[in-house]
């Protein structure tokens, strides 16, 4: 049996005693937690063999650091203050407010309670979500039969991950694909931006739409985009259609400038003949002298 001295403003005025010794009758169990980046993180710690128990204090001491990166005594917190104690009443569970890449490591936790004291190591890894994934295709008008390729990109992601093709009937084309996984760091901020081509040299545009589905390091979904492709037929047609319409526009102006133009040299024959012919009738009712 081990034995701890607990300093007295440590200790709970409500005991007798500040010598505390480790439990034999109950045990502390941390399962490794998994936190997002920016988010929450909970690192869930339980007391096992137990049920009325009082949390004395809390340790949390970073592996090769000497100074503990966060402490809580009843209710007094030190260190760093994004860290606390979950629900002190329930459990010794932690959490983590705006989660940071420097949170992952291994971690020495110590518990302190008014049935003794207990030490365990946990650990915790920190990962990104990856963002919505956009997609292209090239060239951007395909020809049924015709060469092409499908590109998938996904930033953000931590750990790298992975990115699959599926068509419409979900046959899975990823074994075809190329990934390209370029590691980031800024300024302690890491991610992992993947980039997938699907290349296909005779394309059957039956098999879209095709969609591009994003996995992160543990093979759990982030995101996806479905592509529609863009066919160069119809591509055509609305070309030659459009170009119809224009014809068909440009011939009726032709045809009403034409119209107009007659009128008006009609309009200026009458005006130039219309002297003459009254010269004309005055000749013949005797009305020129």
């Amino acid at each position: 049996m081990k034995f701890v001295l607990l300093p007295l403003k440590y200790h709970n005025p409500n005991f007798m005693f500040v010598i505390l010794c480790s439990s034999d009758l109950w045990k502390l169990e941390c399962p490794p937690t998994y936190g997002i980046l920016a988010q929450t993180t909970v690192i869930r710690c339980y007391f096992k063999d137990i049920k009325d128990i009082h949390i004395v204090a809390v340790y949390l001491t970073k592996v090769g650091q000497d100074k503990p990166l966060f402490a809580q005594e009843e209710s007094k917190r030190s260190g760093d203050q994004r860290f606390s104690l979950e629900n002190s009443a329930m459990s010794p569970s932690l959490q983590i407010s705006d989660t940071m890449f420097s949170d992952e490591g291994e971690y020495l936790y110590h518990v302190v309670t008014d049935s003794g004291y207990e030490d365990i190591q946990l650990s915790i890894s920190v990962t990104a979500k990856y963002k919505d994934p956009v997609t292209s295709t090239w060239p951007e008008n395909v020809k049924d039969g015709g060469p092409v390729s499908l590109y998938c990109n996904a930033t953000d992601g931590y750990p790298a991950g992975s990115i699959h093709w599926f068509d419409h009937s979900g046959t899975n084309w990823t074994i075809n694909s190329e990934l390209t996984k370029t590691p980031k760091d800024i300024s302690g901020v890491k991610s992992v931006a993947l980039s997938s081509k699907l290349t296909f040299k005779s394309i059957v545009l039956g098999l879209e739409p095709f969609r591009c589905i994003v996995f992160n390091s543990k093979y759990v979904q982030d995101g996806e985009n479905t592509m529609e492709i863009t066919s160069a037929i119809h591509d055509d047609n609305k070309d030659s259609s459009g170009s119809n319409t224009t014809n068909i526009v440009a011939g009726v102006m032709v045809i009403g400038s034409l119209t107009v133009g007659l009128l008006f040299a009609l309009l200026c024959f009458r005006k130039q003949n219309a002297p003459r012919k009254a010269v004309e009738d005055d000749l013949e009712n005797g009305n020129i002298r």
